[in-house]
């Protein structure tokens, strides 16, 4: 009763075609949670050389200021989170988190392209609805290796 291979060779290569689908699919998922999982809108934040740590709770408004360019000139867009508000509704959807949680703190993210009069102003909104510290969001300055 033995087994006769016949004609038939062992074939001892790899099919990698599984791996690559299982790969791809994993890249897209990654690539759709990515953008996910950043608070507030993506801006270009300015660098410092040692930025001070926090930790990211989840509990915290995080206001954005993004640069925009129209023409030869500039202006600012603000977001609450990721949700594109005017000055006044700003002010307003402050106050009602400042209400519903006093205990709240908020991020300012302005874009480094801006100018400190812009960034100042919605720091002047924050305050006006309620908030006595407005913390500036920053990112560790890049270093050259080999500089």
């Amino acid at each position: 009763m033995s087994m006769q291979m016949g004609s038939r060779e062992l074939n001892a290569a790899i099919n990698v075609t599984p791996l690559v689908d299982v790969m791809l699919v994993m890249m897209i998922i990654f690539m759709v949670i990515t953008p996910m999982l950043q608070r507030g809108k993506a801006v270009m934040l300015p660098q410092v050389s040692q930025p001070e740590k926090q930790n990211d709770d989840g509990k915290d408004l995080v206001v954005s200021v993004e640069y925009v360019k129209r023409g030869a000139t500039f202006d600012a867009n603000l977001y609450l989170g990721q949700s594109l508000v005017d000055e006044e509704g700003l002010r307003t959807r402050l106050a009602d988190e400042l209400r519903k949680d006093p205990g709240r703190e908020i991020y300012l993210k302005g874009d480094q392209r801006l100018t400190y009069g812009s960034v100042r102003r919605v720091m002047q909104l924050c305050h006006e609805s309620g908030f006595q510290q407005v913390k500036l969001a920053t990112e560790e300055q890049k270093t050259r290796e080999g500089a």
